[in-house]
């Protein structure tokens, strides 16, 4: 099947296909490294002459032709339970430790039927308990990561590929019947071009409704970026999903470049600042808290442990997962088949960003008029010089054609690739550049559904997560709460459809994902919220701490702490710490004069500059300060 238009339009009528015209622009990515071999499915079919797409030999190495769509005959794999993990089934030699499992009151091998095959140039798997005891209802399964696309993924099952959370909870799925489907091209780690993630599950639905049937209900369940698609998805493809449970979620990924590409500039603000005075305050990794507002140990911080290395794969062109050149090196690509990427997300979806004369996409990335400690410097945790000489030498990020490659050891904060002056600390110097981002890519995130905008849901979502702030974990807890307050601001009634629960270890995640479940399928069939579908928090294990409306108070208003408030800490973001708000959402200020700042509260009464303290703010923020009462400047 070529034309796949065709082809859902004639199975898949009911999953709002009106909505996804946009997708069926998404052009084909080249270079595109397939990965069919890798997965054990063997090498792509040929499908051109031209040499366009990925080369395939024969046994000899002989070029047979070229693969640019990837595809594989599709194919039935059995895999058996043995308590433990799925082992690959073979009938004809019945293994000795495999589980049984209660079908319509019979006990029988515990063997899943696993279809696998390739859809818009990804590959797919369809699995089911066999013999065939389908309770209706479809799981679509999502992966996270974060990745600049140009190859196919590795698909779920094959070669008995489950990560650790998938081998816990496959079990459970399947043994009450649930059918689930997934595509590697539902992996944020593949690709985070949401438009191509929507465009490949509305063509796995439909692949599995022409195979199975409709399912009476679609729940998706992912984490990280897997829980990013079902918000995306709820937003931009209503009809898709019918519920979600959207595990260590984020809104959406382009909005978490706002608060995170400041953490390695503030970063390396610290060190300097240690290494020239060790008794400084920033010598100490929890003082960093008071400006990044992320949670920090004696040890580290969020921005170190958790995001580091996130920032060269959003802003560095040049910054290139040597896994790349192995694979093409491996599959008989030329050389020099990956020399004009540009490696970052931005250019990953040219088509929707556009390109300069050199081929680089506009970044949005964007921190003039940053009042970096703002709320530190008013609740007196810094000093007035304090506050002006982090501003003045914080700085910005080049642009695209600066930029060198990164180099973890040798320049852990990336500050070849910043803007930076020397004499910055000076009252009297000049200040350290800040970055304009561009105001028309900021608007392309939007129009292209990039960002979650909290207009519209339209299903149930259990957003649940363990509390990962001790670990200084990336999936911090603040990110259910931003997608609840943009909810709560662009359409308060579509906000009762989501409910967050919060456990505290990520062993007791499969455990809420199972009581999740059926609370949604009963949301579901009465076409009302029933009372367990509501905020909750757990401690570990079974334990219930809080549920209920009131249970995370004092994060979104001013009430007094609810009980899950208390028991689970959130913390902000240096934007955050700088006058934004919890949702995230602004790419770029706007900007107010500095006399109308100094004049209407900005500062806090009990700050008071001098007359050089002022003229230092002046010079670095020509051009004012954020006024975040107003909208994102980059909104359409």
């Amino acid at each position: 099947m070529t034309d796949w238009r065709l082809w859902v339009a004639r199975v898949a009528a009911p999953i709002a296909l009106a909505a996804c015209a946009q997708a069926w622009a998404q052009p084909l990515q080249q270079p595109f490294i397939c990965r069919t071999e890798e997965a054990g499915l063997g090498q792509p079919l040929v499908d051109n002459q031209q040499g366009i797409g990925h080369p395939v030999f024969d046994a000899d190495r002989k070029l047979l032709g070229h693969s640019q769509y990837c595809n594989v005959h599709t194919r039935v794999l059995r895999f058996y339970y043995n308590g433990s993990r799925f082992k690959t089934y073979d009938a004809n030699d019945p293994p000795s430790d495999m589980r049984t499992v209660a079908v319509n009151g019979a006990n029988v091998p515990f063997v899943v039927r696993v279809e696998v095959g390739t859809i818009n140039r990804f590959l797919y798997t369809i699995a089911m308990l066999e013999p065939a005891a389908w309770n209706r209802k479809l799981v679509y399964w999502m992966r996270g990561g974060v990745g600049i696309g140009h190859q196919q993924g590795i698909p779920m099952w094959v070669n008995e590929r489950l990560n650790s959370s998938e081998r816990v909870l496959m079990p459970k799925l399947l043994e009450q019947g649930y059918a689930v489907a997934s595509s590697s091209g539902n992996e944020t780690g593949v690709h985070y071009n949401m438009a191509l993630a929507a465009q490949t599950a509305l063509q796995t639905k439909a692949r599995f409704i022409e195979a199975y049937g409709k399912p009476q209900a679609t729940i998706g369940i992912g984490g990280s970026g897997g829980a990013v698609q079902q918000y995306m998805f709820a937003q931009n493809q209503p009809g898709l999903l019918d519920a979600g449970i959207a595990i260590q979620s984020y809104p959406d990924m382009v909005t978490q470049t706002i608060p995170i590409s400041d953490c390695p500039l503030l970063g390396l603000y610290f060190k300097e600042e240690a290494e020239r005075n060790p008794a400084s305050p920033w010598a100490k990794w929890r003082n960093h808290a008071l400006i990044q507002g992320m949670n920090a140990s004696d040890a580290s911080t969020e921005c170190i442990t958790g995001w580091r290395l996130a920032m060269p794969t959003v802003l560095n062109p040049v910054f290139k997962d040597p896994k790349f050149d192995a694979g093409a090196k491996q599959y008989g690509y030329p050389a020099n088949v990956f020399a004009n990427v540009k490696w970052t997300h931005w250019n990953d979806l040219a088509d929707v960003y556009g390109t300069d004369a050199r081929g680089y996409a506009p970044i949005p990335v964007d921190n003039v008029g940053v009042q970096y400690g703002l709320a530190a410097l008013a609740q007196g945790s810094i000093g007035v010089e304090e506050f002006l000489r982090i501003n003045a030498c914080v700085g910005g990020w080049k642009e695209q054609a600066e930029f060198v490659d990164f180099d973890k050891d040798a320049d852990p904060f990336d500050s070849r690739n910043m803007k930076r002056s020397a004499s910055c600390r000076d009252p009297a110097g000049t200040p350290s550049p800040r970055r304009a981002g561009d105001v028309g890519a900021m608007q392309k995130a939007y129009s292209s559904g990039h960002v979650f905008t909290g207009q519209r849901l339209g299903i149930p979502v259990i957003d649940l997560r363990p509390y990962l702030e001790p670990k200084l974990d990336m999936h911090n807890a603040r990110q259910s709460f931003s997608v609840r307050q943009r909810l709560l601001d662009a359409n308060p009634a579509e906000a009762g459809r989501q409910v967050i629960w919060f456990t505290r270890r990520d062993e007791d995640l499969s455990m809420r994902v199972m009581e999740a479940l059926p609370v949604l399928e009963r949301y579901l069939a009465g076409g009302t919220a029933s009372a367990e579908f509501t905020d909750k928090c757990f401690d570990s294990g079974s334990t219930l701490i809080a549920a209920g409306p009131s249970v995370w108070d004092g994060i979104l208003d001013r009430k007094p702490a609810g009980a899950c408030t208390r028991a689970y800490p959130i913390y902000s973001s240096p934007r955050m710490v700088a006058g934004g708000s919890i949702k995230g959402d602004v790419f770029k200020c706007a900007l107010k004069p500095l006399d109308a700042a100094l004049a209407d509260g900005t500062y806090p009464s009990g700050v008071q500059f001098s007359a050089e303290q002022a003229a230092w703010l002046r010079r670095i923020f020509p051009q004012g300060v954020c006024d975040y009462a107003q909208k994102d400047v980059g909104r359409p």
